[in-house]
């Protein structure tokens, strides 16, 4: 559980950086960061009470390693793919939902 929380904290700072960056740079916009925020949260509320729900069912603290685990490969995955569609369409950089016009 010690782990547990180090990671909570880890990821919690940054996130903060992450947005503070966003924000001191002029990128941040406002509607799409609220409701990433609201979603963000039901989804981690959602998330931590079945990984409890099932960690008392099954009484194996490795579920966690295994859902982290299968974030991570889905998000190479999701990132392989993201990455040959644009070289499929000949675009030489990645620009993704948070290109900004200028």
């Amino acid at each position: 559980q010690v782990s547990s929380a180090s990671s909570a904290c880890m990821i919690l700072f940054t996130s903060f950086t992450a947005t503070t960056s966003f924000v001191v740079f002029g990128l941040l916009i406002p509607d799409y960061a609220t409701f990433c925020l609201v979603i963000g949260f039901t989804a981690t509320f959602i998330g931590q009470v079945a990984v409890n729900y099932l960690i008392g069912k099954f009484q194996r603290d490795s579920l966690i390693a295994f859902s982290v685990g299968g974030v991570v490969l889905l998000s190479a995955f999701l990132m392989t793919i993201q990455s040959v569609m644009g070289v499929d369409d000949g675009v030489e950089a990645i620009e993704g939902i948070c290109k900004i016009d200028r």
